[in-house]
């Protein structure tokens, strides 16, 4: 019996070295467009988040102003009348590490451009105990003020004083981060420390403060002119007590780079008017590394009316 002679060519048979440098070729290249595809969804996962977590600052800074602004000048109905007292909303333009007094004061200029705000109110105690609070009076540290409360940082005495003031400005954090602070009264044990005060943190991310004041010309009881701290002050602290309406805008920054430079484009805060000029109207970005930025607005109108002899203010 004869086995049958197979040729070596026949027997072994496999992928020459063109054809496997063509398939590596061909694979390297799936694989780079796979990671480039993962990178992409990456990329576009991380700016949803970053848009959400700005939203969500920006809206929770918005309702944070708007908060204060209408508890401003409120006080109980029993208590006597505030025309001693100081005005119960005042403020600065362009102002850094403000001090709180009848008109806030300045240390050096805000961040941006950025104005301070003060607010004065009262609090709210319960019915058969008025200096028990019932937390519909809340403090921008998330203390609520009960009806009777130590008088203010001017040592002014509770029959005359608003029980709360809450400063409102934008600094620089540790970390380099800018954030929307406020400045409150000290407390021990639960009791109001007079004339010291505490900052805090309340929101990463603000940019910028701009304010600005409503007042009624026509004397309809209406805002109709709406000036910035600087007009009013010249016209004396008795002018914030005409103050009807506020103006905010908050210009909010993601924490994400862009892939484009910052810079470039404005941000538009307030319509702009002939006699206001720069940041009071526009934010320009500064230069350096590109994020996420939006402007959040409102127009606030004061709860609480401004005590006068007529009935019209």
């Amino acid at each position: 019996m004869t086995s049958a002679c197979v040729p070596l060519r026949q027997r072994w048979k496999g992928y020459s070295l063109i054809e496997l440098l063509v398939g590596l070729t061909l694979g390297l290249l799936v694989s780079a467009l796979a990671m480039s595809a993962l990178h992409m969804a990456q990329a576009a996962y991380r700016t949803a988040v970053d848009l959400v977590l700005l939203e969500e600052r920006g809206q929770r800074a918005l309702a944070i102003v708007t908060h204060l602004v209408h508890h401003a000048g409120w006080l109980p109905d029993a208590a006597p009348d505030p025309a001693d007292a100081p005005p119960a909303l005042s403020g600065r333009d362009d102002c850094g590490q403000p001090g709180i007094a009848a008109v806030p004061s300045c240390a050096r200029s805000g961040v941006n451009g950025s104005d301070a705000l003060l607010v004065r109110f009262s609090g709210s105690g319960r019915e058969l105990q008025p200096t028990v609070p019932d937390r519909t009076m809340v403090d921008c540290s998330g203390y609520a003020l009960a009806a009777q409360s130590v008088g203010d940082a001017a040592g002014a005495a509770p029959a005359t004083a608003y029980a709360g003031a809450n400063l409102l400005y934008v600094a620089i954090g540790a970390d380099g981060e800018p954030q929307l602070l406020c400045r409150y009264a000290s407390r021990r044990g639960g009791q109001v420390q007079a004339g010291s005060w505490t900052s805090g943190a309340l929101v990463r991310g603000v940019e910028a403060m701009q304010l600005r004041y409503g007042i009624d010309t026509s004397g309809d009881g209406k805002p109709d002119t709406f000036l910035r701290a600087e007009e009013l002050n010249r016209r004396g602290t008795s002018a914030w007590r005409g103050v009807l309406a506020v103006q905010v805008a908050l210009v909010l920054r993601g924490e994400r780079p862009l892939p484009q430079a910052a810079g470039g484009q404005r941000l538009v805060l307030f319509p702009p008017t002939p006699d206001v000029q720069g940041g009071d109207t526009v934010f320009q970005p500064p230069a350096g590394p590109g994020v996420m930025r939006r402007v959040f607005s409102a127009s606030v109108r004061l709860r609480n009316a401004v005590p006068c002899a007529a009935a019209v203010c």
